[in-house]
């Protein structure tokens, strides 16, 4: 596989299983209620506190995260060679995407930039100084593979989550978690990772991280934002 995929997929892994490194805690526990969670309403208040328990805490934010109507995430990557990759990323439910997918460096120094839409099963592409133009690629089917709460779970089954402690992002309280991933939806990839979970509402912010993939060494820094903004997302042939 072309090293540039290899890293595009690392990307994605880290942000579609998100705070997925956690083993599912059921519906109980923890006295966290989220948006979108069994036992809380949709306009329901949110609170996490440093006495939950940290794997129900990440289990239960998880599932709020794919039960979000729609939200921007900023995904960067780099490798200890100087490789970059940056991917903006909109999504609104329930399964249309936005991508823009930017890489440099990796010997050559050459730089490139492919814009992606998924949206009514159909994935269009743009690539440099070209139109967009329909794919036969089902990117679809692969990223709602890492939206599937049942391997959501599968990726959790080595997991190990502990609170750090409170934090601040962007004048914003936070509660910082860190867990460890081993081979996410069989990449060859072991990592240690740490997410800001919003404590007025439970949902991911940031989360950063360092892994070897498959021999390389990654760093990983996933933002999340506009949780349930009005965005929409059409397809761009007409």
């Amino acid at each position: 596989m072309n090293f540039r995929i290899k890293l595009l997929t690392c990307s994605l892994c880290a942000l579609l299983s998100g705070v997925a490194a956690c083993k599912s805690a059921g519906s109980g526990g923890g006295g966290v209620t989220l948006p979108g969670v069994r036992g809380g309403g949709s306009n329901s208040a949110a609170v996490i506190s440093a006495d939950d328990k940290p794997l129900d805490v990440l289990t239960k934010a998880m599932r709020a995260q794919l039960d979000a109507k729609s939200y921007r995430a900023h995904v960067t990557t780099s490798t200890a060679d100087g490789m970059t990759n940056k991917m903006e990323i909109e999504y609104a439910a329930p399964d249309s995407y936005r991508m823009t997918n930017e890489g440099a460096g990796g010997g050559a120094g050459k730089g490139f930039k492919v814009e992606y839409v998924i949206v009514g099963g159909a994935t269009y592409v743009k690539m440099p100084n070209a139109g967009w133009v329909k794919s036969p690629l089902d990117a679809r089917a692969m990223i709602n593979a890492f939206r599937d709460p049942k391997m959501l779970d599968e990726l959790a089954k080595t997991a190990d989550v502990k609170l750090v402690g409170p934090d601040t992002l962007d004048g914003a309280p936070m509660l910082v978690y860190e867990y460890t991933q081993n081979n996410p939806m069989g990449v060859k990839m072991k990592s240690t990772s740490k997410t800001w979970l919003s404590v007025a509402d439970g949902l991911p912010r940031k989360t950063e991280s360092e892994g070897d993939f498959n021999g390389t060494k990654t760093k990983t820094l996933v933002t999340m934002s506009d949780y349930n903004s009005d965005i929409k997302i059409e397809s761009p042939v007409k």
